[in-house]
């Protein structure tokens, strides 16, 4: 099989797969990963500072997807200066790069995150793609289009164990079908009428809407935010004051401005890792 190599500065795989923002990915023998966007499977591998793809095909969407034409060294200086907390956050985990994933799938997946954790997650996500996706290869399939999903009824994907969020995904699959919710035309919308155009499914929460807002359609100055999140923010910055959602989203901008979204990943991931504010 053809290997290509990629020298990316400033990336690590296994850092960018397991930070929680995304769920289709598989961990084989040696720290290689499979990885699944959309109809695309790759399997990859670091060797030192380089990523060997094994495949030469669809290289360019890869490198792209891990977003390999953006300077983190510079967003990461920027983040640290002056910041001894962000600046231990990256420390711990230097080379998470920020994916950009398709819209629909991280739609559906984040409706799925809600209550709930990463395994299970990638759990349901594993058996709605077996059920309507496309098989790929190696028992691998696809993440479902919103074709694919059309008349699959809230019993169903509760049978699926998607639980009290089958509804949601009901409503998310009829509105996707119904239109205006295009990535193209969407993309056109300020951050603030985007969030909106999302909310307007049932189910996305401002929580949810950020999630996609930041990992689809690149709005890095998001702060997504839950209670784990929260409870980071208020113990690193705040000595453990309780904040509210509004007064943790204007210290985010304040703080972070329009990298809030990359100071969002460092700092949940670190806080996750060292369950910071546990307890």
């Amino acid at each position: 099989m053809e290997k290509v190599y990629w020298d990316c500065p400033d990336f690590s795989l296994s850092q960018t797969l397991e930070c929680g923002q995304c769920f289709r990915y598989q961990k084989e023998d040696n720290d290689c990963y499979t990885v699944i966007a959309g109809q695309r499977m790759i399997t990859l591998c670091q060797v030192g500072g380089s990523i060997v793809f094994f495949g030469g095909e669809d290289i360019p969407f890869w490198k792209a997807y891990f977003d390999g034409e953006r300077n983190y060294g510079e967003i990461k200086q920027r983040l640290s200066q002056n910041d001894p907390i962000m600046a231990e956050a990256i420390s711990f985990a230097p080379g998470i790069r920020i994916l950009k994933q398709d819209f629909f799938e991280m739609l559906i997946s984040f409706i799925l995150s809600q209550n709930n954790h990463i395994p299970r997650i990638r759990g349901l996500i594993q058996r709605l793609s077996q059920e309507y996706g496309t098989p790929i290869d190696r028992g691998l399939y696809s993440f479902p289009t919103p074709e694919q999903l059309a008349g699959v009824s809230e019993e169903v994907y509760r049978h699926l164990g998607c639980g009290f969020r089958a509804r949601y995904l009901v409503d998310a699959v009829e509105k996707v079908l119904a239109g205006g919710f295009s990535w193209e035309e969407m993309d056109e919308l300020s951050t603030t009428e985007l969030r909106q155009r999302l909310m307007s499914i049932c189910g996305v929460g401002q929580k949810v809407a950020d999630c996609i807002l930041l990992f689809s359609f690149g709005r890095y100055e998001v702060f997504p935010m839950d209670v784990w999140i929260n409870r980071v923010f208020s113990h690193a910055y705040c000595s453990g004051k309780k904040l509210s959602p509004m007064e943790l989203q204007k210290l985010a901008a304040e703080n972070f401005g329009e990298v809030a979204g990359f100071a969002q990943q460092y700092l949940f991931h670190y806080g996750r890792e060292m369950k910071i504010g546990k307890g």
